[in-house]
């Protein structure tokens, strides 16, 4: 599943990514890959917390 994605810096450095169609799903990094690789992580957890919540 695609979704998009909202990266932004942070002011005390480091970047912060969202999924806005993912109600709190967010992840933090000191780097932009290292950012895109927490919120990849992040969003699998989601997907399964909602999918655990549902049964």
């Amino acid at each position: 599943m695609n979704y998009p994605i909202v990266i932004y810096p942070c002011d005390e450095g480091g970047y912060v990514a969202e999924v806005p169609a993912l109600k709190g799903c967010l992840a933090q990094g000191e780097t932009l890959s290292e950012t895109w690789e927490e919120l990849e992580i992040v969003i699998k957890l989601w997907i399964e917390t909602v999918k655990k919540r549902s049964r």
